[in-house]
């Protein structure tokens, strides 16, 4: 029996080049591990997989969600063993690749004993949000959890305003909860591979990706995206469209959307590494 392969690591890695070329070596199939790839309507912006690449290999669950609709970690569990069972009953081996390290935990250790989303503590941090800013709600869940502050972006507003909302409901800190994983098994058996490439090396991918993305009607792409969105609009704060989108409304140059689109994706590799470093269960390839 074949067993599933995670490949993971910082974004413009090389992950998804990497997992195709090895499931066109060993008869594998791919499966979307990212939690912004699952959308439609978000393919350039998100370095989702191109026509070209989906029709040499099987692809499963990219750009699979409607912008509009809501998703979270224990959705992509239950989606991904579907098809990971799916795909090994063809006798083919799964694939897995994305940069999403909650999403990755929660697949190997299952979620963690958190509280459901409650309305009106959510409506309440929302307010303040609406009264005080956001840039105020990621300084508060600096003072009260530092670790899982470092780890969102002081724009995340989903991720903030979850960590807040468990804070309250529960008196515990994210980061603690996170690390409760530490003395479960794994829900399955597989090969786990993390990307962990020469630092100069990937801040020219970045910067080379972003020039790509923009090159490549990222612009047209983000505002497509907000003409079609009534709800999930922290969406549009998504890295690369919320500066696509400034651009467009003449509030920055061109130059200057690239500019932070660069400083962002670096941020975010940054902290993707940070997280993946500290699991002790990858098996580390140097790309």
């Amino acid at each position: 029996m074949v067993s599933p392969i995670i490949i993971a690591g910082p974004t413009a890695c090389g992950k998804s080049r990497k997992a195709l070329q090895l499931a066109l070596e060993i008869n594998g199939e791919i499966i979307c591990a990212d939690s912004r790839q699952i959308y439609s309507h978000m393919t350039i912006g998100t370095a989702g997989p191109t026509a070209e690449e989906l029709k040499c290999v099987p692809h499963h669950g990219f750009a699979h969600v409607d912008p509009d609709c809501d998703y979270n970690a224990g959705q992509f569990i239950s989606d991904t063993d579907i098809y990971v069972a799916e795909v090994m009953s063809r006798g083919k081996t799964p694939i897995l690749v994305g940069g999403t390290g909650l999403y990755l935990r929660s697949l190997r250790y299952g979620l963690s004993d958190v509280p459901p989303r409650d309305p009106a503590v959510r409506q309440g941090l929302l307010v303040q949000k609406a009264e005080l800013g956001l840039n105020f709600l990621h300084a508060k869940l600096s003072e009260l959890d530092p670790d899982a502050a470092k780890n969102i972006a002081a724009n995340d507003e989903v991720r903030i305003i979850r960590a807040l909302e468990i804070i309250k409901l529960t008196g515990k800190k994210p980061s603690e909860l996170r690390k409760s994983h530490g003395g479960l098994k794994p829900r399955f058996t597989a090969d786990w591979i993390l990307i962990a490439p020469d630092r100069e090396w990937l801040l020219q991918r970045i910067e080379d990706r972003v020039c790509g993305m923009f090159a490549n009607d990222l612009i047209k792409e983000a505002v497509a995206l907000r003409d079609r969105l009534k709800v999930r609009e922290f969406l549009l704060k998504t890295m690369g469209y919320e500066e696509a989108l400034l651009c467009y409304d003449g509030l920055i140059t061109r130059d200057e959307a690239i500019s932070r689109t660069i400083i962002r994706h670096r941020q975010y590799a940054k902290r993707q590494m940070t997280w993946f470093k500290k699991e002790g269960w990858w098996k580390i390839e140097l790309n």
